[in-house]
């Protein structure tokens, strides 16, 4: 299979998506299990039966890490030898941004047990976490498509670590969210601006100040895309899962419009 090949479920039919395409989570698997054999294809079944039934799948099974852990993720030689061909560990795409990070030594921010992907299915998913500061603009913030979402990463490719001195922080441009008045005034009836929703959650964050750095689109979809204007995510605000009645530890990176943000001179990070 070549890198431009699609791959297919082989329960399912389901098209999963292409080896080429970058970003992890449209290369998830249907379920958290190996790509082959009669024993995935009847837990897939199950899964689907049991989805079917309950409307969603069971959480997946914990990582051994807790949250605040500290880890450090493992050497490129380490981490290969936990991938097979197509760079995947039981289905999940080691992606080319997670690469910068082999070697360094975050905390973990989430343990993901089920989440809602790209295709918006639910999906369960174990032994596996998020890392804070660990996303797919990679570790020099260059890479990714500009969303800045949390990387998945599976316990074999980490390893416990001690806590690392502080880095030194880079010039920073600051915002500080305007009112709930302020940034209601700005919304249509259907709670969005541009067709962007202030979602649930959001409003915990007015008052609050934090480092902002302008969204580019880099390879963004165009239906990816906000409009109206200039876009911001602020440094370490994610979504909770509140807009998803079950949870969903996918903690994706919130749009702040510029109108709700009072923006503070300086350099806004890339």
């Amino acid at each position: 299979m070549t890198a431009e090949t699609s791959w297919f479920d082989g329960a399912a039919g389901m098209r999963c998506g292409t080896a080429a395409e970058r970003c992890q989570y449209k290369n998830l698997p249907l379920c958290d299990l190996p790509p082959l054999g009669v024993v995935r294809r009847a837990r897939l079944a199950f899964e689907d039966l049991r989805e079917s039934r309950s409307g969603l799948p069971a959480p997946g099974r914990p990582s051994r890490f807790s949250v605040g852990d500290w880890v450090r993720v493992k050497d490129e030689a380490a981490v290969r030898a936990t991938l097979d061909a197509e760079d995947r560990h039981r289905g999940l795409w080691f992606t080319r941004s997670q690469w910068s990070f082999c070697g360094g030594v975050h905390r973990v921010e989430r343990v993901v047990r089920r989440m809602v992907d790209d295709h918006y299915r639910m999906r369960r998913l174990a032994d596996t976490v998020t890392l804070a500061g660990a996303t797919c603009h990679g570790a020099d913030g260059t890479q990714g498509c500009g969303l800045d979402c949390a990387l998945l990463f599976r316990d074999a490719w980490l390893e416990p670590a001690s806590a690392p001195l502080p880095p030194a922080r880079p010039a920073t441009r600051w915002a500080t969210v305007r009112s709930l008045a302020e940034i209601s005034a700005t919304l249509g009836a259907d709670g969005r601006l541009d067709g962007v929703p202030f979602q649930p959650g959001m409003e915990r964050h007015v008052g609050t100040r934090h480092g902002a750095f302008e969204l580019r689109h880099r390879s963004l979809a165009w239906w990816q895309r906000p409009a109206g204007g200039r876009w911001f995510i602020l440094r370490g605000l994610r979504c909770g899962g509140e807009p998803v009645a079950n949870g969903c530890d996918r903690q994706c990176a919130l749009l702040w419009h510029e109108s709700w943000l009072r923006l503070e001179p300086g350099a806004a990070d890339s």
